[in-house]
């Protein structure tokens, strides 16, 4: 009999929980380290389920905007970061991940996306708020982030 593949997942891990606010068109600052190593079965997870929440607006997100993910990867050789994390409005050297896409509404929206790992150990997250408003995250609405690394298993 053939096995079949099935997804394990590690432990979530809350890498945002901010109640800063963040500009439109601006980067927030950086998110808790993410550690890639810290389950034992699986220490290298291919991908990550990230899932964000965000808070009230400013006003309504332009329909179909996106918040976007960045990663700058920590200790690359044991020991150093890749460099330079964003600044400002400009990205330098983080990595592009990935994009929320947002509805025009003027409310908490919980959004998912699926990024790749690999070769991700640990590193901070970024998010550049392209909305074309600002992320008001204050009146007990946090932006909030988990990543929840992941595998496939062959089942016999």
């Amino acid at each position: 009999m053939a096995g079949a593949i099935k997804q394990v997942f590690g432990t979530a891990q809350t890498v945002f929980n901010s109640a800063d606010d963040i500009a439109s068109t601006a980067f927030s600052a950086a998110s808790t380290e993410f550690d890639n190593t810290s389950d034992g079965s699986y220490p290298y997870a291919p991908l990550a389920l990230v899932m964000a929440e965000f808070p009230d607006w400013g006003a309504a997100p332009t329909d179909l905007s996106t918040v976007d993910l960045y990663m700058v990867r920590s200790e690359v050789d044991g020991t150093d970061d890749d460099t330079t994390t964003p600044a400002a409005t400009d990205t330098e050297g983080a990595e592009y991940c990935g994009s929320f896409v947002l509805n025009n509404d003027d409310e908490l929206q919980r959004k998912t996306i699926v990024i790749s790992l690999i070769g991700v150990t640990k590193c901070k997250f970024y998010v550049k708020n392209n909305s074309g408003q600002n992320m008001n995250n204050d009146g007990g609405t946090n932006f909030i982030m988990k990543v929840t690394p992941f595998t496939y298993e062959l089942t016999a």
